[in-house]
């Protein structure tokens, strides 16, 4: 049986085997759904922010309400428009005008929905139930100074609930100043909500001024033009850009993530595989009856089989869960989501971009593994090795904006970070054989670093080079 075939067998039955391996098959789905649905459940279960207004002048406040209103108006038809364009755009001009017909924003939304259970029923299982950001209640005193106890928190209100914030909206020398009163510092979109109405009203008393009627300025504020964005690429239908189209950059986004973390992890297994083995004296007792180089690739091996153990089945749930959600929810938004994981390009990136990646970063913390007698000493070296990685992490939100930018077009060959970056370039409409010439930059890049890790593990293995050892040597040259 080959001494490959051995070590890598070891290496493979060595994961396996512990428990924590299958609970980290189990638990890490869901973890990873935590983290990409956690954020947008939490923010929808977040109850309305309870604010109070008060002003010296009752049009400011008449004016600054109003605003709160509005804007709490516009955001549920945003809402609806992009899940209507999304699922049913057939609809979604006919559904909008019914909502900007309703006299308020309740009535608009059921407006829209009864438009949608009438054309497109099955577009109502998953029709959005928008919530309001903001609550404007009746100040609990007032002025400000007397509310600080409610903001600070020490008193609640007569329901029980916190106040989050406070207007105050005053004049001097006749222009309005605007004060928040929060605990929230971090948070300004009231102070924005509010400093636009004020605008407003202040239009209206300069046009006043001048004879004009003071609701000339509502008019004017009124004028909104529509805006679409349209794909120059596009071969059928009129080419506008939806949440369909820009469904896989979304995708390969999360993809890019995925794949950084899992190399990264993965090689950080190889690197205190190797150290726990050298302090243990394990490696002196496989040298005898095998080879540095035939240790080096069965190590990648095995661990390579580890994540594919782990690949099979993430792959064949979330893979029968997206197939699933392609073909019976292809109206939903879900559904146009799950679509583009599947795009032919993302998986072909993945898995170029999985396979060298690995052989090269797992081929470098073997390296470097073999050079340490500890894992304090592996640390010195390895913040280099963390800043190589960090850059492609860096590039990925400029190459989501523009994929083309010559900042990322360049870095994308270069081998290190072509893994990562040919993932999120991949949707933009990269061909084919730029995908294959990236793979096979790789797989060079792949084969000289494998080349020149095994001399740097036989050094270290084999000959016991380590940096203890070359700083004794300087020091005593020293």
């Amino acid at each position: 049986m080959s001494p490959v075939f051995l070590v890598a067998r070891r290496e493979y039955l060595a994961y396996v085997g512990a428990w924590g391996f299958w609970l980290s098959l189990l638990t890490a789905p869901i973890i990873i759904a935590l983290l990409l649905f956690g954020p947008v459940l939490l923010a929808r279960a977040e109850p309305p922010r309870v604010l109070a207004i008060v002003a010296e002048r009752t049009e400011d406040l008449t004016a600054v309400r109003q605003a709160f209103a509005d804007n709490a108006r516009r955001e549920a038809r945003a809402e609806i428009r992009a899940y209507l364009d999304a699922t049913a755009p057939a609809i979604a001009l006919e559904a909008t005008a019914a909502f900007d017909a309703a006299p308020n924003r309740a009535a608009g939304i059921e407006a829209a929905r009864v438009v949608v259970s009438r054309s497109a029923p099955r577009a109502l299982a998953a029709f959005p139930s928008p919530t309001q950001r903001y609550q404007i209640i009746q100040a609990p005193a007032p002025d400000v100074q007397a509310m600080r106890p409610y903001l600070d928190g020490t008193q609640m209100l007569a329901d029980g609930r916190t106040l989050f914030g406070a207007l105050n909206i005053r004049r001097a020398d006749g222009a309005p100043v605007i004060e928040y009163w929060s605990t929230g510092l971090s948070h300004s979109e009231p102070i924005n909500i509010a400093r636009r109405a004020m605008r407003l009203e202040m239009q209206r008393e300069a046009l006043a001024a001048q004879g004009l009627a003071p609701t000339e300025a509502d008019r004017l504020d009124a004028f909104d033009p529509q805006v679409a964005q349209f794909d120059p690429r596009a071969t059928t239908g009129d080419g506008q850009v939806t949440l369909r189209e820009r469904a896989p950059s979304y995708a390969a986004l999360a993809l890019s993530f995925i794949l950084w973390s899992v190399v990264f992890s993965v090689a950080n297994m190889l690197l205190s595989s190797v150290i726990e083995e050298k302090s243990n004296k394990i490696l002196d007792t496989l040298l005898t009856s095998v080879s540095p180089l035939q240790i080096l690739t069965g190590k990648l091996i095995g661990v390579a089989m580890v994540s594919l153990t782990l690949f099979l089945f993430w792959g064949a749930l979330g893979g029968g869960l997206l197939s699933l959600a392609a073909d019976r929810a292809s109206d939903s938004i879900f559904g146009q989501v799950a679509a583009a994981f599947l795009e032919p390009r993302l998986i072909a990136a993945f898995l170029f971009g999985f396979v060298f990646g690995y052989i090269m970063y797992g081929a470098i913390f073997l390296a470097l593994g073999s050079l340490c007698e500890s894992q304090q000493e592996a640390q010195t070296l390895l913040g280099p090795v963390a800043l190589v990685l960090a850059i492609p992490m860096m590039l990925l939100t400029p190459a989501l904006d523009n994929p083309n930018a010559p900042i990322v077009e360049t870095a994308s060959w270069i081998p290190l970070f072509t893994p990562f970056l040919l993932l999120i370039r991949a949707p933009s409409g990269l061909d084919w054989i730029e995908i294959a010439g990236m793979a096979v930059i790789m797989a060079a890049s792949a084969a000289i670093i494998l080349a020149l890790a095994a001399r740097v593990f036989k050094a270290g293995v084999v000959d016991q080079v380590s940096m203890s050892s070359w700083r004794g040597r300087k020091d005593a040259k020293g």
